[in-house]
């Protein structure tokens, strides 16, 4: 079973994802409205309660919070650092920032579906 994390404050850009991993065969996707609450899924997944997932997809503009906190974590946690992750985000200078932070996949909302289901499908294989 595959399982993904979408993080993203847009409710339809969370449903969008979510029909574009089902497409891509992923069974178990849990969609995170918010920084705080998919950091406290990723926790629960360290601690053992919960599988961790197989990939990421991580918007870093979520209005009052921000996707960099969980961008950190990420990176600084050897058991999530080994997590493929993908950065989508309409703001399209965050591209430096993600090879700083070494994220497997960079995509710009701007750039649209098909790209987010071609980084997508390339990030899980």
């Amino acid at each position: 079973m595959k399982h993904l994390l979408v993080v993203d404050d847009q409710s339809k850009d969370l449903l969008a994802a979510v029909q574009v991993a089902e497409s891509l065969g992923f069974e178990d996707i849990h969609a995170k409205n918010s920084a705080w609450s998919a950091r406290e899924y990723l926790e629960k997944g360290l601690s053992g309660e919960i599988p961790l997932p197989d990939a990421i997809v991580l918007d870093l503009d979520m209005g009052i919070e921000s996707g960099f906190e969980l961008l950190r974590l990420w990176h600084s946690t050897p058991q999530l650092a080994g997590i493929p992750i993908m950065i989508w985000s309409v703001v399209e200078n965050h591209e430096e920032l993600c090879q700083l932070f070494k994220v497997n996949s960079f995509v710009s909302k701007w750039q649209g579906m098909d790209a987010f289901r071609d980084s997508l499908a390339k990030l899980v294989s």
